[in-house]
C-alpha cells in the first residue's frame, strides 16, 4: 500500500504473513531502500505485494534492519540470494543474525523457528543519513527492545516521519537482551524530537498522525506492568 509519496508498506501481519513485522519501501534515485524484510513465511507474499504496486522487487538494493529479530530480518537470506540485496544493521545486533542465534533473534522464543544465518554487509550508526527522493532517511539508535535497535527518520519538505520498528510497543524479555533502563532513555530521546507521523513494527498499513502526543502517551505507559502471558505466534490457542 502506498502510504505517502515514494513510501510504501509491503509487509505486516495483515498484508503478508502473521509472523511478519512491517516492512517499507522508500525510493531513492537507484531504486529502493527496504526497511525490514519479514520472515521466510511471508517472502512470496511480500514480493506479490510489491509487484501489485507496479514496482519491481529487483529494484531493492539495500535492506535497512531496525533490529536483529526473526520477524524483521528472518527472510534476509532469501532477499540476498534472489535479488542480491545488501543488508545493514547496528553492530550490537549483528552477531545474532550472522550466527542464526535462535534465542537472541526471538525465532525460537516466539515463532518456534531456527533462523537461517545471513551475512551483514554494513553497520548502521547513530546519525547516518541516506539520500532518498525529496528528502533524507536518518538513523537513530534506539536501544531497549534490543541493544542494536534503530529507528529511521524520513525528512521531506512536507513532513517528518518516524519508522520506529519495535522501539515503541515492542516486547520485553531478558532472553533477547532487553533493557528497561536503555528503553526509558530511548523514549526520552524520541519524545524530545518532533515528528508529524510515525509507524512501528506491528501495525496495519497506515501512518499515525499527532505523532508527538502518541509517543508521549506510549512513554507514559511504558513498564506500568509486564505481561507474563505473552503468546507465541506459532501455536494455536483455543482460548
Amino acid at each position: 500500500m502506498k502510504l505517502m509519496k515514494n513510501v510504501y508498506q509491503v509487509a505486516g501481519p495483515s498484508l503478508s504473513h502473521p509472523f511478519d513485522a512491517t516492512a517499507y519501501l522508500v525510493a531513492d534515485e537507484k531504486g529502493f531502500y527496504m526497511i525490514d524484510c519479514g520472515t521466510p513465511e511471508g517472502f512470496e507474499r511480500i514480493q506479490e505485494n510489491i509487484r501489485s504496486l507496479g514496482l519491481n522487487p529487483g529494484d531493492i538494493h539495500t535492506i535497512l534492519v531496525t533490529h536483529g529479530h526473526y520477524d524483521h530480518v528472518g527472510a534476509g537470506y532469501l532477499w540476498k540470494e534472489k535479488y542480491g540485496c545488501n543488508i545493514s544493521i547496528h553492530h550490537l545486533d549483528k552477531k545474532q543474525v550472522e550466527t542464526g542465534d535462535p534465542e537472541m533473534t526471538s525465532a525460537a522464543l516466539l515463532y518456534g523457528k531456527v533462523p537461517v544465518p545471513v551475512r551483514i554487509d554494513a553497520e548502521l550508526e547513530e546519525g547516518m543519513t541516506f539520500p532518498v527522493k525529496d528528502g533524507s532517511l536518518q538513523v537513530l539508535h534506539t536501544p531497549g527492545h534490543s541493544m542494536g535497535s534503530v529507528s529511521f527518520v524520513l525528512r521531506t519538505q512536507e513532513s517528518v516521519t518516524l519508522f520506529a520498528g519495535d522501539a515503541v510497543w515492542g516486547g520485553f524479555s531478558e532472553k533477547i537482551g532487553s533493557s528497561e533502563a536503555q528503553w526509558r532513555t530511548t523514549l526520552d530521546k524520541l519524545t524530545s524530537q518532533h515528528f508529524d507521523y510515525y509507524t512501528f513494527g506491528h501495525i496495519g498499513p497506515q501512518l499515525l498522525a499527532d505523532a508527538d502526543r502518541r509517543l508521549l502517551d506510549a512513554k507514559l505507559q511504558f513498564a506500568n506492568y509486564y505481561n507474563p502471558w505473552f503468546k507465541r505466534f506459532d501455536i494455536h490457542y483455543q482460548f
